[in-house]
């Protein structure tokens, strides 16, 4: 008797899309750096310039590296949920921490 299963379909990304995604984000780290090297340390331009990079690049890694471009549904469950105990236990844990400086 023959085997009758195909292997299923992978949802994700495949090897040449991390290969793009490595490229991007290389070429994103040396646009930090020349920012730097332009615009000095100190200067509120470079910074945010900078600063704009590191979300694109932060954002690029959850999206491809953590799957959350294909699992989010799944994750919505999860994090959802923990945003929302983890406000209403600062809200409860408020008055203790204001009232603890009296």
């Amino acid at each position: 008797m023959a085997d009758t299963h195909e292997p299923v379909a992978h949802a994700g990304p495949d090897f040449r899309l991390y290969l793009i995604i490595f490229a991007a984000l290389s070429v994103f780290t040396l646009l930090s750096f020349l920012v730097n090297a332009l615009f000095g340390a100190g200067n509120h331009t470079g910074a945010t310039i900078i600063m704009l990079v590191a979300v694109i690049k932060a954002t690029l890694v959850a999206m491809i590296f953590m799957h959350l471009r294909w699992d989010w549904g799944r994750l919505y469950f999860l994090i959802i949920p923990a945003f929302i105990l983890g406000s209403m236990l600062m809200m409860v844990l408020l008055p203790d921490i204001v009232l603890a400086w009296v």
